[in-house]
Order: C-alpha cells, then sequence, then structure tokens
C-alpha cells in the first residue's frame, strides 16, 4: 500500500507540475530529461522527505523526553506519568 501511495503522489505531484508549466512558461530546463531520470528524480525526493520526517519525529521525541526528564526533576518522580 505505501508503494502505491507513493505512485498516487508522484503522479499528483507531475499533474501539479504540468499544470504550473502550462500556466507559467518555460518548461526547457526538463525537456532533456527523460521519464526514468524524473523517476529517480522524484524517488530521490521521496527518500530525502522520508528521512527529514524520521529525523523530525527522533527530535521530537528527544525534545518530549527531555521535557518529562525536566518536570520528574522538579515536580517529583510520577509527576510526568501523571499529567500524560
Amino acid at each position: 500500500m505505501a508503494r502505491e501511495h507513493e505512485l498516487y503522489a508522484d503522479s499528483a505531484q507531475a499533474r501539479e507540475v504540468d499544470r504550473q508549466y502550462q500556466l507559467f512558461g518555460d518548461s526547457s530546463w526538463v525537456d532533456h530529461m527523460t521519464s526514468e531520470q524524473a523517476r529517480a528524480n522524484n524517488q530521490a525526493w521521496n527518500t530525502m522527505i522520508r528521512e527529514r520526517n524520521e529525523h523530525q519525529r527522533a527530535e521530537s521525541r528527544r525534545v518530549i523526553s527531555s521535557a518529562l526528564t525536566k518536570m520528574e526533576a522538579m515536580c517529583g518522580t510520577g509527576a510526568a506519568r501523571r499529567t500524560a
């Protein structure tokens, strides 16, 4: 299902890019690209976005854990569990 979602996102993204080019003109910078190159570029972007999201989730967990630790230090053991 995840792959189907990616393919749908890729095609939706491609349709939006096509629409933007039709509206605003100059698409000459992509004239040399093949569909395989465009697909590889899209997959690279998807990978980069997925890695960024994973990093953001890990950072969020770290910040939350730090805040809970600080709350427990200030309010006593178990305080964070009682409020969470």
